[in-house]
């Protein structure tokens, strides 16, 4: 009975470090985590736009990422910008968000001329995203991203 136990013991506490042994954030999340996060997070919301504007007759024109590393909170930012050509018009659409979580810390969202600067239609920010605050241009999108990437 007792080599039972001890059985029981040893494959409950593997199934309880395995998977955070496999976790890369496993001992806390790292630059090295972060890279790896947010080249996954920035796939998949190139995927999810690709989707969603094709559907809407547009096609994605630049897509551009950045990742901040902001060690003193741990966290992992990820800004991914978008320029999607629809029906003769540029649309700009840029979401700042945590990489690990996937949460939205900020939007902006824009649409001008193939030439032009896209004219703000929706710039929202905030720590808990349902407490946005208003940014009324993508420069002032990019001076929130400046101070959440601190």
């Amino acid at each position: 009975m007792l080599k039972l136990l001890s059985s029981v013991t040893i494959v409950a506490g593997l199934a309880f470090v395995s998977p955070a042994m496999a976790n890369p954030l496993f001992g806390g999340p790292n630059d090295a985590s972060c890279v790896t996060a947010a080249e996954a997070s920035a796939k998949q919301y190139e995927h999810e736009q690709k989707i969603i504007w094709g559907k809407m007759g547009g096609s994605i024109q630049e897509f551009k990422q950045q990742r901040y590393f902001v060690s003193g909170r741990s966290q992992c930012l990820l800004d991914v910008k978008f320029k999607i050509a629809q029906k003769g018009r540029l649309v700009t659409t840029r979401y700042l968000v945590d990489a690990f979580e996937r949460r939205i810390y900020g939007t902006f969202y824009g649409i001008g001329d193939s030439g032009g600067e896209a004219k703000s239609l929706t710039c929202n920010y905030g720590v808990n995203f349902n407490e946005a605050g208003q940014c009324s241009n993508e420069s002032e999108f990019e001076d929130v991203i400046a101070q959440l990437t601190k």
